[in-house]
């Protein structure tokens, strides 16, 4: 192999690994590739309401929500976690939860999940 062949296999290969990881592959949480959360306050601040979407092919089982509420400065009152029961494949499901004290602002996001069975009998 010559000089010329050994530093363009050199820069390629280089090439190609950078490219891979910026495709990040199974990077991310999974509750951020499968579910989206939207979330609203209600009621002047003291609920929040919204839909979790399931974006897989599965049904998800005891869908795990944090809400974290926000005072009008933006400082966080202290985190919700509340559950949804079930959220079908490829749908949305709602929710809605009280929260302990009023707030100006919510954000969340999906902390815990679990995947249905899928059958299969015998």
């Amino acid at each position: 192999m010559t000089r010329r062949r050994f530093a363009l296999a050199l820069v390629l290969a280089a090439l190609a690994r950078r490219r891979a990881a910026a495709q990040g592959f199974g990077s991310g949480r999974p509750e951020d590739r499968y579910f989206n959360l939207d979330v609203g306050l209600l009621e002047g601040g003291s609920s929040a309401e919204g839909y979790v979407t399931n974006r897989y092919d599965n049904y998800a089982l005891r869908v795990g929500l944090v809400l974290e509420p926000m005072d009008a400065a933006g400082r966080p009152l202290g985190p919700v976690r509340t559950d949804v029961r079930d959220v079908p494949a490829r749908h949305r499901a709602y929710f809605r939860t009280r929260l302990p004290a009023p707030a100006a602002s919510i954000r969340g996001y999906v902390d815990s999940f679990e995947w249905a069975p899928r059958g299969g009998g015998g």
